[in-house]
């Protein structure tokens, strides 16, 4: 389906309405705004950029995050901050040299600068260091 067709669609996504709204402001309004609104207009269209790819980036953030609390946090409460109780547990090393754990903080990490800013230099060199190991 292209993007004609799911404008035309009785339900439109959010990442097509994000990418439409992203769209106007790069390429619509910022062109016809000067100095702080330029600006302004383009913060917003990163910040829209970054919630598209956190919805598409979430589900395998959340995988990895359960199966971090699974198999170092097992008696963690269902509505617990996994990631909180993953720092505080590494804090009082209760997970200390623990197989597996450096390369979940990796693969997180890589998640995570996807989403936030994917094409940060530092992201690309990491991954190629990470992902060969």
């Amino acid at each position: 389906m292209n993007r004609e067709e799911e404008m035309l669609s009785a339900e439109v996504s959010a990442d097509s309405l994000l990418g439409a709204v992203k769209s106007f402001l790069i390429e619509s309004a910022a062109p016809h705004l000067e100095g702080r609104d330029r600006f302004n207009a383009r913060v917003a269209a990163n910040v829209l950029g970054i919630i598209q790819r956190e919805q598409t980036i979430r589900p395998a953030l959340q995988a990895l995050d359960q199966d971090a609390a699974t198999r170092w946090l097992p008696d963690i409460d269902a509505g617990a901050n996994i990631i909180q109780q993953l720092s505080l547990a590494l804090a009082r090393r209760e997970i200390e040299n623990e197989p597996g754990i450096f390369d979940y903080l990796k693969a997180r990490q890589l998640l995570v600068t996807a989403i936030n800013n994917p094409k940060y230099a530092s992201r690309a060199i990491a991954k190629q260091r990470w992902q060969s190991n």
